[in-house]
């Protein structure tokens, strides 16, 4: 194990700039979504907004529409908008194909020459996404903190801390999803742009069946393979919490992802 995070500590300072740029933009992003949260609420604008959606969409949305037409939804927004999903499930994918391309210009050889075992270059990669996700997630929830805190008014109906961490908690399942299936695909791959590409490809079109699900029903039942169909931020901000079965679900596809690139990269041929 100290083999493993050793080879974390040196992959996470080849990454410390990506990893704090990117944590310092997902961050000023979520503080400023409080202050338009706070200009819609001075204007007035959110009975406008509820107006200008046309009526097959709020019926298609559901009780979620009307939630998302308020402080809270515009405050929790990057918790769940699709840039900021796909940016941090494509450092996830990103991270998690390291093992390919180490492999690929053969780094590999030279680890394997010290007395570290293969599974620990498996483990390293663990290591690595638990920590970016860890940090960049602790960024957003600490700049949604501070831009309630600071600069909107007590009468603002804000999110609850409940609510946030359960958004939290729902990015960072969806994270450790993706990032385990990148990796099982990487732990075979030898290019790392062809497991990453592969891994890209996967999530978009998870999505986009997830997403067909919720407004086709012939496409519902095939949804159910998609692990964003179990990814449900919506349900979180508006105080239902994330549902154990989606929290469970999540977890365990990450987790057999995880078991199955261990024993690829144990048997493959470096």
């Amino acid at each position: 194990m100290s083999g493993a995070w050793a080879l974390a500590a040196h992959s996470l300072r080849r990454k410390r700039v990506i990893l704090l740029g990117l944590g310092l933009v997902l961050a000023g992003f979520q503080f400023l979504l409080t202050q338009v949260g706070v200009y819609l609420m001075r204007t007035q604008a959110f009975g406008m907004l509820a107006n200008l959606v046309p009526e097959f969409v709020r019926s298609l949305a559901g009780p979620s529409m009307v939630m998302f037409m308020s402080f809270a939804g515009v405050v929790s927004l990057g918790y769940f908008h699709p840039i900021v999903l796909a940016a941090l499930l494509g450092l996830s994918i990103a991270i998690a194909c390291e093992p390919a391309g180490e492999a690929e210009t053969r780094f590999l050889d030279l680890t394997l020459a010290r007395p570290i075992r293969r599974a620990d270059l498996v483990t390293r990669t663990l290591i690595v996404l638990a920590a970016a996700a860890a940090l960049l997630l602790t960024m957003m929830a600490a700049a949604t903190s501070i831009g309630l805190a600071c600069c909107t008014p007590a009468t603002a109906p804000r999110p609850s801390g409940a609510v946030v961490r359960a958004l939290v908690l729902n990015l960072g399942l969806i994270m450790w999803c993706w990032g385990g299936i990148a990796l099982a695909i990487a732990a075979g791959a030898k290019r790392s742009a062809t497991a990453a590409g592969v891994s890209g490809v996967a999530a978009l079109i998870a999505y986009l069946v997830d997403y067909l699900g919720r407004v086709w029903d012939p496409a519902r039942v095939v949804s159910r393979l998609s692990p964003f169909h179990y990814f449900e931020p919506m349900a979180a901000v508006s105080g239902g919490g994330i549902a154990g079965q989606n929290i469970l679900t999540l977890f365990t596809i990450g987790l057999a992802a995880t078991i199955v690139s261990y024993a690829i990269f144990l048997r493959r041929d470096l």
